[in-house]
């Protein structure tokens, strides 16, 4: 049962906590480099360089020419991407411009000239630098880029058309000339997109294929696709209500969610609750159908009273409705997404926003969607947080989540089932059966979380437009409003200005999976995300066994944070050594780039829980690697380390007794740890667990080649938001935990305060 004690709020300490990043990497060639590959690849690429010339005797080309350089499976590490830019980036051009895929990078070629120039270096095999020999062994080849073109578009398609970005305003200018002339020349209306900073989209209805031929010989075309048409994701014997009117008590604050759906009809229990509603798709009101908007918002404000259960514990919201689709006529992504952007710029107080709505295309492995990209630039730049349905399978097979749900800012949310009445439906706490599952692209973690949605035959209780209530839906749609009432309930309860990234991470750090789910902790991963969270009323505080501690930290390239004498409490010690359960989930705002294909995600942060012998002392200008005077000793060890643990505590049968450790994956924008220290194996915890050990907390941020371009070349300054929530509990349960925490925090002078909790929220029901 929690406590009454408040989490607290933790500051680092400025300059005693934030060192300087030190240099590393090795002054040798890796092993896997020799003279013989050199030589091969070199002479390889500078052939099919010169096959290139030609293409310059065109007096039509007024763009430069885009290529596709291959890597070798060796060579797709950050650390190798400088040495294969020296071949191509000449004359202070940034050439190296995007990423197709993993191994997979485009290069434009901007003239006959720069391209004897490149030639040259490849020819020059003999006496280049060790850094370019380096670049040349990682080249294996470099071809013309052929645009990505899906399949099965006919005559009468509407199309989404991306191209390059150039990072430079007079070609993208010219290429978005040249492609809406074309489009003029058969008669075809174009129309540019604005999904999200550097992504260059164009939609074009009613192709022909002879048009299509063209655009897709275009030099500045990526990749044509169908133009995706956004659906409902749900398929009713009325039953009369018998649940309560709530209604708000005038001067009381409740908190608001912004509800991107078909509308909410006005029935006399949500009535009280909507504090408006925007037709912001501009239907008319017979293409309004306010069937599945009104469902949601039930949930959102009735949710545990329709199913006369406490699942999330949540209070009732203030919903500001905006239609953004209906289940009557069609509606294509970018009609969506503009709907989307205009309700949200247009109520820029709301901060939390539900959007059960996305299309059926499965997501790809290396391929972030447009749709993705666009809600992410909405969140990014308006502070907000979206919590995104992850899709529903209507054949109930474990298909991934869809495109949308692929966001890497939005909370996206899974279904559990909520009651099993027939032998087709899956047990209590397992994955319903219609719930799409991840990972997502380049394996990061979605669904974040999950929550109850539904079964196959066993639907959800839900308001219908008569203001009666039916069991006939089931769906993602229904199991994302609760998870967006517990995020707008936690920021009511915390006040202040919303910080998203600390919602998120909240929501993350008390979710758990299912006692009773019997699976392998890749499969829950992969069905539930990080799980499913608690009622609202067991987060933000604590018993006197454990202390939660949140740092809240904007993470500077170059400036890393190490607390060398972090709070961990010494009374946390039998037979000498150290015990305790460690729960650590972080969350980071990354930065985002469009243009960069499967490297979208620009940056991460590392976060370490050390323990250490001693601090010491190293005299700075000995090493010119070193930049900080004072450091863990040599010893240190990362008790999140899934090595350090017997592989029996990862193979336990039911998922609330396993380990939860991140496999090292980079750029996760969330990342959640568990570890059970009794359970590291004897011979480490001699290392790493004696009492006399000292403990340290340690942040390293991490960015992409590209991003680091973006610094060097542009002055782009380079920093990430990051949220850090550690439990540490005693499960001695000695209650000592919590006050030897404070009092840590108090004498090695970290700031801190208890996080605020509004209560006594009042509600009139009827």
């Amino acid at each position: 049962m929690p406590g009454n004690l408040p989490i607290q709020k933790v500051s680092f300490r400025g300059e005693a906590d934030c060192f300087l990043t030190e240099g590393g990497g090795s002054k040798s060639l890796p092993q896997w480099v020799n003279e013989e590959l050199i030589i091969e690849n070199s002479t390889r690429v500078y052939g099919q360089l010169l096959e290139f010339t030609d293409l310059f005797d065109d007096d039509n080309r007024t763009l430069p020419l885009l290529t596709e350089v291959s890597l070798s499976d060796k060579a797709t590490a950050k650390s190798y991407r400088s040495s294969i830019r020296q071949l191509f980036d000449i004359d202070n051009k940034r050439n190296t411009i995007g990423v197709k895929s993993v191994g997979k990078l485009i290069v434009k070629v901007d003239s006959k000239n720069d391209l004897s120039k490149i030639a040259r270096r490849f020819n020059d095999y003999g006496i280049a630098s060790k850094n370019k020999k380096l670049g040349m062994a990682a080249i294996q080849s470099i071809e013309k880029y052929q645009a990505v073109v899906e399949d099965g578009i006919n005559n009468g398609d509407s199309l989404k058309i991306q191209l390059i970005d150039y990072q430079n305003s007079e070609y993208n200018d010219l290429s978005t000339i040249q492609l809406k002339t074309l489009c003029r020349e058969f008669g075809l209306d174009v129309e540019e997109l604005y999904y999200a900073s550097n992504l260059r989209l164009f939609s074009i209805d009613d192709i022909s294929l002879d048009a299509l031929e063209r655009i897709v010989s275009m030099d500045s075309v990526l990749s044509v696709k169908k133009m995706p048409t956004i659906e409902f994701e749900i398929a009713p014997e009325p039953e009369n209500t018998n649940i309560g009117i709530m209604n708000p008590v005038d001067g009381e604050q409740y908190p608001i969610v912004g509800l991107l759906d078909s509308g909410v009809r006005d029935i006399y229990h949500l009535r009280p609750w909507i504090n408006g509603e925007d037709n912001t798709a501009d239907l008319l009101d017979e293409d309004i159908s306010r069937s599945h908007g009104t469902a949601v918002a039930g949930v959102i404000n009735y949710g545990d009273l329709l199913e006369n259960q406490n699942m999330t514990g949540c209070g009732p919201c203030k919903i500001h409705s905006c239609i953004v689709n209906s289940n009557r006529i069609s509606i294509k992504e970018r009609q969506l997404i503009m709907f989307i952007q205009r309700a949200i710029l247009a109520h820029p107080d709301i901060k939390i926003w539900n959007l059960s709505q996305g299309s059926n295309i499965t997501i790809k492995d290396s391929q972030y969607s447009e749709f993705g990209m666009a809600l992410d630039s909405l969140q990014s730049n308006n502070r907000i947080l979206i919590c995104k349905s992850a899709g529903n399978d209507s054949s109930c097979t474990p298909l991934r989540i869809t495109e949308g749900a692929d966001s890497l800012l939005s909370l996206v949310v899974g279904s559990v089932a909520h009651k099993k009445t027939t032998n087709l439906d899956a047990e209590v706490g397992e994955r319903s059966p219609f719930s799409r599952i991840g990972p997502g692209v380049e394996n990061i973690v979605k669904p974040d979380v999950v929550h109850y949605g539904g079964n196959r035959d066993t639907h959800l209780s839900l308001f219908s437009e008569w203001g009666r209530q039916y069991c006939l839906y089931s769906g993602t749609s229904f199991s994302t409003p609760r998870i967006a009432s517990l995020a707008a309930n936690l920021q009511q309860k915390i006040g202040g200005e919303c910080n998203p990234l600390l919602i998120k991470a909240l929501i993350v750090h008390y979710s758990n999976y299912p006692a009773n789910i019997s699976k392998s902790i890749e499969e829950i991963r992969k069905e539930m995300g990080f799980g499913l969270p608690c009622v609202i009323n067991d987060m933000l505080s604590n018993d006197a066994n454990e202390c939660t501690l949140v740092f809240t930290h904007t993470l500077k390239k170059g400036r890393d944070i190490v607390s060398l004498d972090f709070p961990f409490p010494s009374s946390l010690v039998e037979n000498g050594k150290y015990i305790g359960e460690v729960t650590v989930t972080m969350a980071v705002n990354p930065i985002l780039n469009a243009s960069q294909g499967n490297e979208y995600c620009q940056s991460q942060v590392d976060v370490l829980l050390q323990t250490y012998d001693h601090v010491e002392h190293v005299p700075l200008g000995w090493n010119t690697m070193i930049r900080n005077e004072y450091r863990t000793s040599a010893d240190a060890i990362n008790v999140l380390n899934a090595n350090l643990y017997s592989k029996s505590a990862f193979q336990n049968t039911y998922a609330n007794e396993r380990m939860l450790i991140e496999h090292g994956d980079k750029y996760q924008p969330i990342k959640k740890y568990y570890v059970d220290l009794s359970k590291m194996t004897n011979s480490n915890k001699e290392k790493a667990l004696t009492s006399n050990r000292k403990w340290a907390l340690k942040l390293n941020g991490l960015y992409r080649d590209y991003a680091e371009q973006s610094l060097y070349m542009d002055g782009e300054v380079l920093s990430q938001e990051v949220v850090v929530v550690i439990t540490i509990k005693d499960p001695l349960e000695r209650g000592t935990a919590y006050s030897e925490c404070l009092r840590l925090l108090e004498e090695r002078g970290y700031a801190h305060n208890d996080i605020n909790i509004h209560n006594n929220i009042e509600i009139d029901v009827r």
